[in-house]
């Protein structure tokens, strides 16, 4: 062979090497597993770092937690604001107001609503109270009167989470209440108040604490099919309860002015419960007197700012109601309710600071996950 063929020979491609010693198989495994790891590392990273909004203390405030709090925001806000229609909401949350965002400042509010929470969840933990079978089944046992009627959809529409999401939140709730009385029966020594300090209380709030029996003629501003009466049909009901009540003050028996010309037909009797007498009613400063006596607000109003005796036409915006206060608790029928708030209002207290307290303390401030946080808006 000459040196021209050598040459040839050297430059020729090698046969590719087919058998793999097992150093090498090795090798190969330790970089697939390798990259395999870094890949499911990356991915839990990503999925796990948006579940939360905050951490505190170490423990994470997820992100059903928050959207819990904020949507308890949104709808307190809303409420305050007098917001009914979807664009008015919309409109509120969206437009800036002396230089303040509206939105974000809910978002502030419901990060700190969530710190006081998780702080507290945490101290039950610490106290060494867990979310157990009983709490389990208390909670379980009450989702189906607060999901009602609402499909999972709806559900989560309206609350932004999830009925099971909902559920674990009002877990860790009940857990922290089994916590707070715990707390309060150990640390809070309630004061003895004397005579005068209840009946300053009372007389500050007397609303609060009375109930008032009262008897009313209903006459209505609507006709058989709910339509609204016109102004002259509105007029001759009005010129009907002024009749009325002058015939009542002098001297025309309340239960006989009622027969006559109440508009209010009685509600059938529900089972096992007693129908409610026709104009009559024994109400206190409550909702729940609207929606047992089918009673405006404005009504309720009218009584608590008056003593018994009184009588008067109170007009709102479905009815007319010819109306007299019969009876009105006073001090001494109350007392003991009076003294019952004051010391649950001094309990709570106690407690709220106990609370603020707490949050002062370093190991429990905000570490937001701004990426999660910020990514929160309205739209």
């Amino acid at each position: 062979m000459d040196k021209k063929d050598l040459i040839n020979k050297s430059k020729a491609p090698k046969k590719k090497k087919l058998i793999r010693t097992e150093r090498e198989k090795n090798i190969t495994k330790i970089i697939v597993t390798a990259v395999f790891v870094l890949v499911a590392v990356i991915i839990y990273y990503l999925i796990d770092s948006g579940s939360y909004v905050a951490k505190v203390d170490g423990q994470r405030i997820s992100k059903p937690v928050y959207q819990f709090f904020l949507q308890q925001q949104l709808t307190a806000t809303e409420t305050e604001e007098g917001l009914m229609t979807q664009e008015e909401k919309d409109k509120f949350w969206t437009t800036t107001a002396d230089g303040q965002d509206p939105y974000e400042a809910a978002k502030r509010e419901a990060l700190n609503y969530s710190k006081e929470f998780m702080i507290q969840y945490i101290k039950a933990q610490e106290a060494g109270i867990k979310i157990d079978s009983d709490i389990k089944k208390q909670v379980a046992s009450i989702m189906p009167s607060i999901q009602g009627q609402l499909t999972e959809k709806q559900f989560k529409e309206k609350y932004k989470i999830s009925v099971a999401e909902f559920q674990s939140i009002y877990e860790k709730f009940s857990a922290i209440e089994k916590y707070k009385r715990e707390y309060l029966d150990e640390h809070f020594k309630p004061e003895t108040f004397t005579e005068e300090q209840l009946k300053t209380e009372y007389e500050e709030n007397a609303k609060i604490y009375d109930s008032i029996d009262i008897s009313y003629i209903t006459i209505y501003k609507f006709d058989e099919l709910g339509a609204t009466l016109s102004e002259e049909e509105t007029a001759k009901k009005k010129e009907k309860a002024q009749e009325t009540l002058e015939k009542i003050k002098q001297g025309q028996p309340m239960d006989e002015a009622i027969a006559e010309y109440t508009e209010e037909k009685a509600a059938p009797a529900q089972d096992d419960t007693e129908s409610k007498p026709l104009g009559k009613a024994k109400i206190t400063y409550s909702q729940n007197s609207m929606y047992d006596y089918y009673l405006e607000w404005d009504f309720i109003e009218w009584a608590f700012a008056n003593k018994p005796g009184d009588m008067d036409i109170i007009e709102t915006d479905y009815f007319i109601y010819v109306a007299k206060i019969d009876d009105r608790t006073v001090f001494d029928d109350v007392k003991e309710s009076v003294k019952n708030e004051m010391e649950y209002q001094a309990r709570e207290e106690f407690y709220k600071n106990a609370i603020a307290s707490w949050g002062l303390e370093p190991k429990y401030n905000i570490i937001k996950n701004e990426r999660v946080y910020d990514s929160i808006s309205y739209k």
